[in-house]
């Protein structure tokens, strides 16, 4: 499967020179014009996927159910809008030296971050908000040995590309769906007290954890709770804001350190509580979060998982 699905075709080398193409212009751009086009050309793209856009609505309306119709219209604009800042900004931020850069993008808290590196180890716990590929440039001019888990795109053209511009600062890229065990590559990079940042805020396929996410069940990948309990290694909540002036500011919280005693309830524990933070940041400001994703695509199997197997349910109280 994996074979055919990441195979290079002429179609792939098309879609490949076509966003090029729109890099160059990108690129050309003053970066607040860059950014500007960039979020009107993706709000404007919600009229084209009304459906999509339609889904992204009903589910923040019961995300957030004292929310009125036009309030939940507007954020799902704005999330849509968010897409295209974050490309815009991410193909000028690539193409900028590390002393201009640090002028659109700021980090509080990288001491905690170059603490770890080296003596403990760490991961960077990041959701899909405000401009999270910023902050891994950013972790990298600053000096942080870091990898990321990431997902690779089916055209290996434009995956290739992607992942030469996420490291073009330093750093690697481990594949969670088209690597040889990355688990255990992530767990050899963690074992050399290295850095690396997981997002697991989306929808995953396969080794899912059922939780509560905003009041729905969801599912949720357990590798982050699962190498930091395994390893020891603590855990680094990063949220990034998007300031008035449109630049953006990566603010590294305190380590969470993980239970020292390895069991499914303690990864079950640990990954709610790391969902939680996901939680928090999307409350305070819900139009930043990629509400375009499915989310709960899988929603009504993991129902029908815990009504067979009650026993894995959160409780009201481990639910605080």
């Amino acid at each position: 499967m994996a074979e055919t699905r990441f195979q290079r075709t002429p179609f792939h080398y098309l879609q490949f020179l076509a966003l090029k193409g729109v890099c160059i212009g990108v690129r050309l751009l003053p970066y607040r014009l860059a950014v500007k086009t960039g979020r009107f050309l993706s709000g404007s793209a919600r009229f084209l996927t009304r459906k999509r856009f339609k889904r992204s609505c009903n589910d923040i309306a019961k995300a957030f159910p004292e929310k009125s119709p036009q309030e939940i219209h507007q954020i799902a604009v704005e999330s849509w809008r968010n897409i295209g800042g974050i490309f815009a900004e991410f193909i000028k931020l690539t193409s900028m030296k590390p002393d201009v850069f640090k002028k659109y993008c700021r980090v509080e808290g990288m001491d905690k971050l170059l603490r770890a590196q080296g003596t403990t180890g760490g991961i960077i716990h990041i959701g899909h908000f405000t401009n999270w590929e910023a902050f891994g440039l950013a972790a990298s001019i600053h000096g942080a040995d870091k990898a990321v888990l990431a997902q690779r795109v089916d055209n290996p053209y434009v995956d290739e590309e992607t992942n030469r511009l996420r490291n073009i600062f330093g750093g690697r890229t481990f594949y969670s769906n088209h690597e040889d065990r990355p688990f255990f590559a992530c767990m050899r990079w963690l074992k050399k007290k290295n850095l690396i940042g997981i997002l697991f805020d989306q929808n995953t396929v396969s080794g899912e954890m059922w939780i509560p996410f905003m009041g729905r069940t969801a599912a949720f990948s357990p590798i982050t709770a699962l190498l930091s309990i395994k390893m020891q290694v603590p855990v680094f909540p990063v949220t990034v804001r998007r300031e008035k002036d449109g630049t953006l500011t990566c603010v590294i919280m305190d380590e969470l350190i993980p239970p020292t005693e390895y069991s499914n309830k303690n990864v079950r524990l640990f990954t709610k509580k790391l969902v939680e933070y996901y939680e928090m940041w999307l409350r305070q400001d819900p139009a930043s979060w990629l509400w375009a994703h499915n989310r709960w695509k899988r929603e009504a199997e993991g129902e029908a998982y815990l009504r067979e197997h009650p026993e894995e349910r959160f409780t009201e109280e481990e639910s605080k």
